[in-house]
């Protein structure tokens, strides 16, 4: 069991890593050198940085984490549970850190170091015999909140119960796209990334192309990032590429040899954006470019490349066949870009990956290529791909030569071994359950609905009001146990744009139609004849929050960003208040909806109540743990660092579900005189803070009154319905939530 974490190293990488495991719910110890004036303040500053890189998924994790320095602190490791090592990508002075460990660690200690370079048995100290079977290599990618994919190797003499439980938790708890790779330098992602990208500079002078020309071949036209190649190199730093092509090369005895323009502009200290300037960079306002020839910087050129638009117009990997036959040089460039990275990618693949699946997922997770270069060969066919490596120097490549005999590198649903001879099935691959997990994600957003199995259903919910009609029609085609509904909303969900333009034209009739189709759908979620599961990622604020607090349990990822921006113009989301009574969120004098009706007991994780749901509150809460935390999600929901498997987790989380005890709410409880004056307190707070009219304070007021006696839920749905189709009639209150809607929609794209 993994409950603290010990990360030495509180560079960029070490302190998102800490940030990452802090969002877990780990406690985390953070070391780095001693500093000259205050000891621990190199790690303080790196957690700092991390605080301000948003390293922390859940904002608040950061009081886990407890910083110190390796020369007074070193003892707070023994009592860690895995230790992990980021300190500087240099062999020798790892290994002199695992040496100092040796005296400190527990017997049952995991040991991991974040290399990108250097293979696992080249760092392991001789002395720590005993670490054999517990010594892994953990290669996470910066950033870690964006970049999931992290590499993982063991030793020959690895306890492989124990690496198989430390991959699940890798996946599970910190939501890693974790692959299992061969124990070999730069293990897969970096090993075949960074040789493609130098391959991709060096050609750049022999083939004579600008800087501008080679960023718009290699990007998205095959299947690459925008940033492409020069770009990207400015962006993450050019010293970091002269370190990792040096160590490679020393590591593999491989070419990943930089030529003398691009050494040059290392020497005289252009690397990129963090120096102002590197492949690019600016002068007032105008964009200069590298010229490789001459060295220096010139005006940049808007590449003209014949027939370039048509190749971008078809679709991956079609461009890829494609942009072969552009005219030369541009053609004869991309040729033998993808030729010199096929054959190295096909020799080198038996030693360092344990299936061609885990080679594509690397270059794909990690270095954000469209399709993985097996997926590109399988495209193209191994005729072409032969025309494109052949060389007088070297032969075909075996993997090559038995893609030809079996049909391919995937053919009829397999994928070809790399040990021997054979097709192995799909699913018996190491990336076989992310693979999974992603075509779910992929069918869902295309037909809208997906049977999850042990009955459960997901549909994606693209409207509020369109929630009775999706319900109805998700349960009669398929009859499912429980359902587990993923909004995909416009803007705050709500159709606000619709209503204001209909106030403003001052048909009242068609606003109260639009709020009556709002109010059925939420009246859907309340009556709903089978549990119902809601899972939230990404902006999730206005009528996804509002979903959240109907479901019977949510399931959310733990950045998902909840809230009401309404609340800022003074208006609460219909179904919001009677959502929060409903839940049972304390007020004093108020009991619990679950109290009025079945005796049980709802408490919310913090006494904080409806405290929270006012402007200065409820607009935006950063993180689904807060939210948790505010009683917004309810202690019994899942928040998860898992993003690949939030609907895998909907479907555990709704069968177990759909074999309890349903006891929801019918009506809200009838509250006292001490309810009462809660819920006029309340709403006070939020006119006064939203300082609007005071008639419009007036009808939330008598709204809100008529929910203290106890009425049944389609009443109090009635009841806010028409305290929205008032609060409409005043203009300033229009005008304040037209602003709010255009932020809010603005915000999501």
């Amino acid at each position: 069991m993994i409950r603290r974490v010990g990360i030495v190293g509180a560079g960029s990488m070490g302190g998102a890593i800490a940030g990452l495991v802090a969002s877990a719910g780990l406690e985390v110890v953070l070391l780095d050198v001693r500093g000259d004036d205050e000891p621990n303040a190199p790690a303080q500053r790196g957690l700092e940085r991390a605080v301000s890189n948003r390293a922390f998924l859940d904002p608040d994790a950061v009081g886990r984490v407890t910083v110190g320095n390796t020369d007074e602190h070193l003892s707070l490791l023994a009592d860690c549970d895995w230790i992990l090592e980021a300190i500087v990508e240099d062999r020798e002075t790892k290994r002199a850190f695992f040496r100092s460990l040796i005296d400190v660690v527990g017997s049952d200690t995991l040991i991991t170091t974040n290399t990108s370079t250097f293979a696992l048995a080249s760092l392991f100290p001789e002395e720590a015999a005993s670490w054999r079977e517990r010594f892994f290599a953990t290669h996470f990618f910066n950033p870690p909140r964006a970049l999931l994919l992290t590499e993982v190797a063991c030793l020959p003499e690895a306890d492989r119960a124990r690496f198989d439980w430390f991959v699940r938790f890798l996946e599970r708890r910190l939501g890693r796209r974790a692959l299992v790779v061969r124990d070999s330098p730069g293990f897969v992602a970096n090993r075949f990334g960074i040789y493609s990208l130098a391959l991709a500079i060096r050609l750049t002078g022999e083939i004579g192309l600008t800087v501008e020309e080679v960023d718009t071949l290699t990007g998205p036209l095959l299947g690459r990032p925008r940033s492409a190649t020069f770009r990207t190199i400015d962006l993450t730093g050019l010293d970091i590429l002269v370190l990792g092509t040096g160590s490679l090369q020393e590591s593999t005895g491989d070419d990943y040899s930089l030529p003398p323009w691009v050494r040059r502009l290392f020497d005289e200290g252009h690397l990129g954006d963090k120096t102002g300037g590197g492949f690019f960079r600016r002068d007032g306002d105008r964009q200069l470019s590298l010229d490789v020839e001459t060295g220096t910087y010139r005006p940049y050129r808007e590449p003209e490349i014949p027939g370039l638009a048509e190749v971008h117009s078809q679709p991956f990997p079609e461009r890829l066949r494609a942009a072969i036959r552009l005219p030369d040089p541009y053609g004869a460039y991309v040729r033998a870009l993808l030729g010199g990275t096929y054959r190295y990618v096909l020799e080198k693949t038996p030693d360092v990956a344990v299936d061609l699946p885990a080679v594509d997922r690397a270059l794909e997770w990690g270095f954000g290529w469209a399709a993985g270069p097996y997926r590109q060969m399988s495209a193209l066919g191994p005729d072409l791909v032969a025309e494109l490596i052949a060389s007088a120097d070297h032969g075909e490549p075996g993997l090559l030569t038995r893609a030809r005999k079996h049909g391919g590198f995937y053919p009829e649903g397999g994928v070809l071994e790399i040990a021997r001879d054979d097709v192995i099935p799909l699913d018996a691959v190491s990336t076989a359950g992310r693979d999974r997990q992603a075509r779910v994600w992929a069918e869902l957003e295309r037909r809208g609905v997906y049977d999850l199995g042990d009955g459960v259903v997901a549909v994606r919910v693209s409207a509020i009001d369109q929630l009775q009609e999706l319900i109805n029609s998700a349960t009669r085609a398929t009859w499912p146990q429980a359902l587990a509904l993923v909004p995909r909303l416009e803007g705050l969900g709500y159709p606000y744009g619709r209503m204001l333009e209909l106030a403003e034209a001052g048909d009242w009739q068609g606003v109260e139609d639009v709020i009556a189709g709002v109010r059925r759908g939420i009246l859907a979620l309340a009556e709903s004849g089978i549990p119902f599961v809601v899972v939230l990622d990404g902006q999730v604020r206005g009528a996804a929050t509002t979903c959240a607090l109907w479901a019977d349990r949510t399931v959310a990822y733990v950045t998902s960003v909840l809230g009401f921006p309404e609340l800022a113009a003074g208006v609460p989301p219909l179904g919001s208040v009677t959502g929060l009574l409903v839940r049972g969120v304390t007020i004093p004098g108020i009991p619990a909806a679950g109290d009025a009706t079945t005796g049980e007991d709802r408490p919310t994780s913090e006494p904080v109540g409806l405290q929270w749901f006012s402007p200065a509150q409820a607009v935006s809460i950063p993180s689904a743990a807060r939210a948790q935390r505010l009683g917004v999600l309810s202690p019994g929901d899942v928040v998860s660092l898992d993003r690949d498997g939030l609907l895998e987790t909907a479907r555990a989380v709704g069968a177990t579900l759909a074999s309890s005890v349903r006891a929801r709410p019918v009506k809200l409880p009838a509250l006292g005189e001490g309810g009462q004056t809660s819920l006029r307190t309340l709403v006070t707070e939020i006119t006064a803070q939203a300082n609007l009219p005071p008639a419009t304070r007036e009808v939330w007021e008598q709204a809100v009154a008529h929910l203290a006696g106890g009425v049944s839920i389609a009443e109090a749905l009635a009841h806010e319905g028409e305290a929205w189709t008032r609060a409409l009639r005043d203009g300033e209150v229009r005008a304040r939530l037209q602003t709010v809607v255009r932020e809010a929609t603005a915000r999501r794209r």
